[in-house]
C-alpha cells in the first residue's frame, strides 16, 4: 500500500511521550524519501506517454491519468508525513533550549540526526546573540520554573 512507510513514521513518532525524543528513524526517513523518488518517477513517465500520445492532461480520464493521479497524490502525503515528522521534532529541541540549555547532555543529542543537531546549535547561537543585544537572559525564570 502506498504512503504506508510514511504512516509509520508519524505514527511511531506520536507513538513516543509527549514533548520526549525517540531517536531519529534515519532508515524510515530514508525509506519514505525513496518511495518519494520512485513516485516522482512513475509521475513523470505516465505524464510523458500522455504527452506522446498526444493526449491533453487537463481532460483526459485514462487509466495512465488516474495512475498518474494516485502517484500525485502518494508524493503529497508523504510529504505531508515527512514535513510533521521534521516539525514536530524541531518543535521539541526548540523546547529542550528552554528547558535544558544550551548544551544538550549526551543521551538526548545521540537522539538527533546531524541536521538536528546543528538546528540545535543554530537556533541557541542565535538567542545567545539576542540576549547579548537585549541584554537580558530569558532562560534564566525559565529554567528555574520547570527545576522547582
Amino acid at each position: 500500500m502506498y504512503g504506508r512507510t510514511a504512516c509509520q513514521l508519524v505514527k511511531e513518532f506520536a507513538s513516543g511521550d509527549k514533548g520526549q525524543l525517540v531517536s531519529f528513524n534515519s532508515d524510515l526517513f530514508q525509506q519514505v524519501v525513496a518511495e518519494c523518488s520512485q513516485h516522482l518517477l512513475e509521475l513523470q513517465s505516465l505524464i510523458r506517454k500522455m504527452e506522446e500520445e498526444r493526449l491533453d492532461i487537463q481532460t483526459v480520464r485514462n487509466a495512465d491519468y488516474y495512475g498518474a493521479l494516485i502517484h500525485h497524490l502518494t508524493l503529497v502525503r508523504n510529504k505531508r508525513c515527512l514535513m510533521a515528522y521534521v516539525y514536530n521534532r524541531a518543535e521539541i529541541i526548540r523546547n529542550l533550549l528552554w528547558k535544558i540549555g544550551h548544551v544538550l547532555p549526551q543521551e538526548i543529542e545521540e537522539k538527533l540526526s546531524h541536521a538536528e543537531g546543528e538546528y540545535f546549535k543554530k537556533h541557541s547561537a542565535a538567542l545567545k546573540y539576542y540576549m547579548s543585544k537585549v541584554m537580558v537572559d530569558l532562560t534564566v525564570g525559565q529554567m528555574e520554573e520547570l527545576s522547582g
